[in-house]
């Protein structure tokens, strides 16, 4: 809880009952505002402790934890599988390219269908609308935003050529898109018939939806969308999910990139934390 936080607020947290597991109750002294409300909410305590960050105007699937669990098992612990690009599930599928000035509708179904309608897909944009962030990524992310967090967007030296993103201001979301675009990180997303999901943003006022300060307006059918309701097996390939190779990609801009040249890109931006030339290899440290 934030630091003005109200007292109606802190009885209804103070009675909420959970019963799987301990509840854990935290409340700043100083305002942290929006990047550190996300931020800081979750650092993983080992390789094995997965983040499930859900803002406070998202709604998830009875369906939700299957979906995570099933795409866990499938693409991160089968020892037969690589994919050392994923860095997060999502549980939402976005209807607009929301990186570009323009902001066009997307529909993920109708992108694929020549693939399969309904095939998951792989996309260098993460989602902060639902999604399960995994340990050795959002490591890498506190170390990545350490170095290039500054007050003002437009002194970050990273710039996305053409992204909207570039102008951002306090979004803890800029940073870790920044970061997945230099790296070639992607994220899994859902695509279901009439772009069902497991959670739907209902759009409610808060630090960007209907601030003062914010020039986009938003549609909230833009971004409202009908949850999953029923098992999803049936809507997938063959019922199952598609072997890790088979995953389409897309970089930023709903383009379809192979993941070697969403690696490509950012490699030639080369405007990482670290510096390199072609012929090195940099390895991550995980611990730190």
């Amino acid at each position: 809880m934030d630091s003005r936080v109200d007292e109606a607020t802190i009885k209804l947290v103070n009675s909420f009952n959970w019963p799987h597991g301990p509840k854990i109750l935290r409340r700043r002294i100083i305002q942290g505002g929006l990047i550190r409300a996300v931020s800081e909410s979750w650092y993983p305590a080992d390789d094995d402790d997965y983040g499930l960050l859900l803002e406070d105007d998202i709604e998830v699937s009875a369906y939700y934890y299957l979906w995570i669990k099933y795409a866990l098992l499938n693409y991160h612990y089968d020892p037969q599988v690589s994919l050392p690009e994923l860095s997060s599930i999502s549980l939402y599928t976005p209807r607009l390219v929301e990186v570009v000035k323009e902001r066009p509708r997307w529909n993920a179904t109708e992108f694929f269908k020549r693939v399969h309608p309904n095939t998951p897909y792989l996309h260098q944009l993460p989602c902060s609308w639902g999604a399960v962030f995994f340990p050795k990524q959002w490591k890498e992310f506190y170390v990545y935003m350490n170095q290039r967090f500054t007050e003002d967007a437009k002194m970050n030296p990273v710039q996305i050529p053409k992204s909207r993103t570039n102008g951002w201001q306090a979004s803890w979301k800029k940073f870790l898109i920044d970061m997945m675009y230099l790296r070639g990180y992607v994220s899994l997303y859902p695509n279901f018939p009439g772009q069902r999901s497991f959670s739907t943003n209902h759009m409610e006022p808060g630090a960007h939806i209907a601030a003062k300060e914010n020039v986009v307006r938003h549609d909230k059918s833009d971004f409202e969308v009908p949850l999953v309701e029923e098992d999803f097996l049936g809507w997938l390939p063959g019922g199952k999910l598609p072997p890790a190779s088979k995953l389409p990609s897309l970089n930023l801009f709903n383009q379809a990139v192979s993941l070697k040249g969403l690696k490509a890109a950012g490699a030639k931006l080369g405007m990482d934390v670290l510096e390199c030339n072609s012929s090195e290899s940099v390895v991550v440290d995980h611990g730190t």
